[in-house]
């Protein structure tokens, strides 16, 4: 067991992977950080995930991100082997472990597909189209989580919402969004870059 403060690095990229975390209390970010002082927050993970699990059986077990306590944080470590030890004895704990890898790698490949639209608007399209039933869809969670989701600030996701509610195209009242004007919403996907 690990307790960290809010700020704390608890992981360093590049660190080798050997246990899992798995947070008890609090938040913490992954972030990539460039040579150039810039960071970019690749996934923020709540209490009770685990952390970084796909990494514990990569090849070289090298963790690509570095992790930061978002809040105070308290992370149960559990050693490879009593990961193995787990799926081996217990078949409801290999199913969730592999449920949890799937997920992410999911959401990874979802965030990847999103990045081929170089404007916030068309990831912003992108991501709800899928999603909309009979004209609305509820955001699964909170605008913040949307914004690094993908890969934006908030403000501006706020200001691309509010600017595509202004045109007619959308509506949003909290995390229910209802398309007003369904052939502009999709034709924001056929539009050329700038």
């Amino acid at each position: 067991m690990e307790c960290h403060p809010k700020g704390a690095i608890i992981l360093q990229a590049g660190s080798r992977y050997d246990a899992l975390r798995v947070l008890l209390e609090g938040s913490v970010s992954a972030e990539m950080h460039h040579p150039n002082g810039k960071s970019v927050t690749i996934e923020t993970i709540d209490a009770p995930d685990p952390v970084a699990p796909a990494i514990l059986f990569a090849p070289r077990r090298a963790l690509p991100v570095t992790v930061v306590a978002v809040t105070d944080v308290r992370i149960l470590i559990l050693p490879l082997e009593a990961v193995l030890d787990l799926c081996q004895r217990n078949r409801f704990f290999l199913i969730n472990f592999l449920s949890e890898v799937g997920g992410k790698l999911s959401i990874f490949a979802e965030k990847f597909r999103l990045l081929e639209f170089s404007s916030l608007r068309k990831r912003i399209v992108a991501y709800l189209a899928p999603r909309v039933e009979n004209g609305t869809l509820t955001l699964p969670y909170p605008k913040e989580k949307l914004a690094e989701f993908l890969s934006a600030a908030r403000p501006s996701l706020s200001r691309e919402l509010s600017a595509l509610a202004a045109e007619g195209i959308l509506t949003v009242d909290g995390r229910l969004i209802r398309i007003t004007d369904e052939a502009k919403f999709r034709a924001i996907l056929d539009t050329e870059d700038a």
